[in-house]
Order: C-alpha cells, then sequence, then structure tokens
C-alpha cells in the first residue's frame, strides 16, 4: 500500500469515527440528555473503538445500527488497529472504509435531517 493509500485511509477512519459520532450523539442526547458521554464512555475507554462493543449492548444504539452495520463497525475496529501497528491493509479492506464511510454519511444525514 502506498504512502497516498494509507494517509487516504487514515482521513477515511477519520471521517467514519467523526459521523459516528454525529449519529451516536442526536441519539443518545434524545434520550439520556448531555450526560450520554459519561454513561457511553464509563465502561470503555475514551477512543470510540474502544467502545464498539457497547453498541452490541446498548438498546437504543442497536435500534440505529444494523446488525450488518454492527458487523462493519468490528470490521473497522481491525482495519484500525492494522493501521495503527503500522501494517499494509489490502485493497478490500481499504474499498470496505471507503464503502462503510459513504453508507454512515447517508445514515448521518437521514438521522440528523428527521
Amino acid at each position: 500500500m502506498g504512502k497516498e493509500l494509507l494517509f487516504e485511509s487514515y482521513v477515511l477512519l477519520f471521517d467514519i469515527e467523526i459521523t459516528l459520532v454525529n449519529i451516536i450523539e442526536k441519539e443518545m442526547t434524545t434520550h439520556y440528555g448531555h450526560l450520554w458521554r459519561q454513561i457511553f464512555f464509563a465502561e470503555g475507554g475514551t477512543q470510540l473503538c474502544d467502545n464498539l462493543p457497547l453498541l452490541f449492548r446498548l438498546n437504543l444504539l442497536q435500534d440505529i445500527f444494523t446488525d450488518h452495520e454492527l458487523h462493519d463497525l468490528c470490521i473497522l475496529s481491525d482495519i484500525k488497529n492494522a493501521l495503527n501497528q503500522q501494517t499494509t491493509i489490502s485493497r478490500g479492506d481499504f474499498d470496505h472504509l471507503k464503502y462503510f464511510s459513504h453508507q454512515l454519511n447517508r445514515k448521518k444525514f437521514l438521522s440528523l435531517s428527521i
């Protein structure tokens, strides 16, 4: 994987995490108020990927994301771990990042427009 593709992978991961936070923040603020961050981050670490298992346990968040999207989030964690270890990712993983980023941005647009 060339440096340009590696950089673009990091940009996509950053975009995905921001989009996830926007989607989660809207739903959590609606149901739990502004203390949602303390609820969400109390059990996990400080990085969003550390808290992905919570998405499987919180009923509210299970309603936001489909089972397929939750599975994609697990793949996203694996990709991020590979990039953090400075190992290369496959072209398929890169394409998965692009696809998932597009899907989440569409979901964000739909959820914020309601």
